[in-house]
């Protein structure tokens, strides 16, 4: 699946929640389309706020690297800009290949076109605790531990529990709750 088809389903499931919420208030509310690009940036936003990392992941910038998606990079840094995970100000990064990444960082999130080098990924973060997040179908049992799909036309994520559990990183109840099975 390609990301103009997520896109026009987010897009679809937006505006019927949308509809759907007037029609049960009865009261007139602005509706707003989200893009699958600030969809994604808020939620790698959540992602850095309800997974615990290990204490020595703590201290120093908490980094989240995109790679191979330039207009998320964009809308990462702005949506980032000046905040913090707890006392670690946010730097977010970019990397156009999964072979370009290097150093620690809290979270990668790799595009769907970069999808083929999840193994090379996995054994470059081997026991960093860096979450790994995907949005390709199937990522999910090779590595990745957080991955977007889409289900009846709606984005939603699923949770590796056991690959996050052996990497020392835990969600947390909220984050649990809203994924899907």
């Amino acid at each position: 699946m390609n990301r103009s088809f997520f896109k026009t389903g987010l897009r679809l499931a937006v505006i019927l929640f949308f509809l759907i919420s007037l029609a049960e208030t009865g009261k007139s509310q602005e509706v707003k389309i989200v893009t699958m690009t600030k969809y994604l940036s808020n939620c790698l936003y959540n992602f850095s706020r309800n997974i615990n990392w290990p204490e020595e992941n703590k201290s120093g910038d908490f980094i989240i690297t995109i790679v191979g998606d330039k207009e998320l990079f964009t809308e990462m840094t702005k949506l980032t800009q000046n905040m913090k995970v707890g006392l670690q100000p946010i730097v977010v990064k970019y990397f156009s290949s999964v072979n370009e990444v290097s150093g620690y960082q809290q979270i990668v999130f790799v595009d769907n076109w970069q999808s083929n080098k999840i193994n090379a990924l996995v054994q470059k973060t081997s026991g960093s605790h860096t979450l790994i997040v995907s949005e390709t179908e199937g990522l999910i049992d090779k590595g990745s531990m957080i991955n977007f799909v889409a289900v009846n036309g709606v984005m939603k994520f699923e949770i590796n529990k056991e690959i996050l559990r052996k990497n020392n990183l835990m969600a947390s109840s909220v984050l649990e709750k809203m994924a899907i099975n």
